[in-house]
């Protein structure tokens, strides 16, 4: 374990910075917290739990170009050829350039939460299990460094503890700095990690900043309440997946995504082409599954129509269908959902309802 005091932390920084992008969490003017390219001066903002976005954006981007196209003439007929029966019949040729931005870069400041929604995230695109495999989000995960600081004051809508995270947790964390007196320590997980801690101003942790740390993780594990057991959630959910209580519970939702996109582990995206005259690019950009058309097939029939199916599909798919593709859960407790949905939807109560056994005298009198 290292030890970075905090006079030296823009230095550090300045450090990663000669080698590759580093996103910090930055204040703005508005008072708004949120992950943004680092500049020298710039003060990290890291008494602030949570920024409002996690950094998935810098990886899986809100709009990226996947490639470029366009259509160039072939075969016109040189001047006087045709009179000789030697013209080529003109023609369009498709040329397309793949596009694959991936500049090495630090993401520093992120919360264990959201370095492990980045770790559900390398399922989906990285092949697990032999499926899909996107070689345009791997080549920007590969060039990613995350350098992670645990949450000494988790707040009221935090739950990583019911999901099997922590505070302190390192899934998917290539370094992972505490907070204590005069400064950070710092502990590397991977080769990434150990190269960042290569850092001149970084000495090795004494006993007692060894002990703070391990005080501060305790400390703030304690905070985080367990709001529901996760066991027999993915069950419950399948045998109440027509229950009428999803209509109630859907009521005040007025489907406008803002969950899935403050969310450090939704991945719904959708690829359109743009073309202007003889040019074009593929672009995909990201969706969200409480968007009335998302499901909206060429034939006009639309699966999920109704908003309690939309409804239901967010909640299931974390805790139920992803759960049965790739063995882990598709939520990371970081509680983004909670604090900035506007109709005030706890995912928690939720759980707490669709996630557990029904109970039978209500659904009786629910049938009558």
């Amino acid at each position: 374990m290292r030890f970075l005091a905090q006079d030296q932390l823009e230095a550090f920084l300045g450090h990663l910075a000669g080698e590759a992008r580093v996103v910090a969490p930055v204040k703005g003017e508005n008072g708004l917290v949120q992950f943004r390219p680092w500049t020298p001066g710039a003060a990290v903002e890291l008494d602030v739990l949570l920024a409002k976005q996690s950094p998935k954006e810098f990886v899986f981007r809100q709009s990226e170009t996947y490639l470029r196209f366009g259509y160039a003439m072939e075969g016109v007929a040189a001047a006087g050829a045709e009179a000789t029966g030697d013209a080529a019949p003109a023609h369009a040729v498709l040329q397309v350039e793949p596009h694959n931005d991936a500049p090495p870069q630090v993401i520093f400041g992120l919360r264990p939460c959201d370095a492990r929604g980045f770790v559900q995230m390398d399922n989906v695109f990285g092949g697990y299990g032999g499926f899909y495999f996107d070689p345009y989000y791997h080549a920007k995960r590969e060039a990613t460094t995350l350098v992670a600081v645990s949450c000494h004051a988790p707040r009221s809508t935090c739950f990583c503890t019911a999901l099997g995270g922590s505070p302190a947790g390192t899934d998917g964390v290539d370094v992972l700095m505490t907070q204590v007196e005069g400064g950070f320590t710092a502990e590397a997980f991977t080769e990434k990690g150990e190269r960042v801690l290569g850092f001149a101003g970084c000495s090795e942790a004494s006993s007692d900043q060894r002990a703070a740390a391990t005080a501060a993780h305790e400390q703030a594990v304690a905070q985080v309440e367990v709001p529901f057991a996760l066991e027999g959630v993915r069950e419950n959910l399948r045998a109440n997946i027509e229950d009428p209580g999803w209509h109630d519970l859907a009521m005040r939702c007025i489907s406008c995504g803002t969950c899935t996109y403050v969310c450090p582990n939704c991945y719904c995206f959708n690829i359109t082409d743009e073309i202007v005259e003889r040019k074009g690019e593929r672009l995909r950009t990201w969706d969200n599954c409480f968007n009335p058309i998302y499901t909206l097939e060429t034939s006009g029939h639309n699966p999920r129509d109704p908003k309690p199916n939309r409804f239901r599909n967010r909640f299931s798919h974390k805790f139920w269908y992803y759960p049965e593709k790739y063995d882990s859960l598709l939520c990371s407790g970081c509680g983004r959902c909670i604090m900035h949905c506007p109709t005030r939807i706890d995912i928690r109560e939720v759980l707490q309802q669709m996630g557990a056994p029904r109970p039978v005298a209500a659904a009786a009198g629910e049938e009558a």
